[in-house]
């Protein structure tokens, strides 16, 4: 059996908006995320999944990004030819570039960390699509301030001083980056 990802960067995007308004602070409508009414409590362990969910979500949108405008970010993992076949019927530059990089199995897909999509999308998409220079800049310098300050620190880890809102970091960060990254997907040349 063959799972068929012909449709991953869609899938992809309805998972970052997922993830983004799973816990009900974040809203997503008409292609634009805003602070959610969040008069509610959330516990400190709750806090901490938020900021690990929002810090995913940036990076599998980020990624949606890429798939959807045709930049290939992964590679082959070795030694994973096991589980289920993959192939992307309906999708002739996915089937391309799996077949370039010799990938038979979903296992043997290798997503690479946000830094490497970064690299890729600096090096072939922000040029490719002509978009605003600027706003690929401010991406990147955003990706890298998550990076230091939530993103891997969030996922491995439980730190009590993390589990707060802070909701001037969800304004000047997180939701600028989201509608920028939205802003990319949505993006025609």
């Amino acid at each position: 059996m063959s799972v068929d990802i012909s449709n991953i960067a869609q899938e992809n995007y309805q998972y970052a908006i997922h993830l983004a308004t799973f816990q009900n602070v974040i809203s997503y409508e008409n292609g634009i995320y805003e602070i959610a009414d969040i008069s509610f409590e959330i516990n400190h362990f709750e806090v901490v999944d938020f900021w690990r969910n929002i810090s995913l979500c940036a990076e599998v949108l980020f990624k949606a990004c890429l798939l959807k405008h045709h930049i290939p970010f992964f590679k082959k993992r070795a030694n994973y030819e096991y589980g289920e076949k993959v192939i992307a019927l309906n999708n002739e530059w996915l089937n391309e570039t799996l077949t370039r990089l010799e990938i038979h199995y979903v296992a043997e897909i290798n997503t690479g960390t946000v830094t490497t999509a970064l690299k890729c999308a600096q090096r072939e998409l922000f040029d490719k699509i002509a978009f605003d220079t600027q706003k690929a800049k401010l991406i990147t310098e955003m990706f890298y301030i998550i990076i230091r300050t939530r993103r891997n620190r969030n996922s491995h880890f439980f730190f009590p001083n993390q589990s707060y809102i802070n909701i001037r970091e969800l304004e000047v960060l997180f939701l600028p980056l989201l509608n920028l990254l939205e802003e990319l997907y949505e993006f025609k040349d």
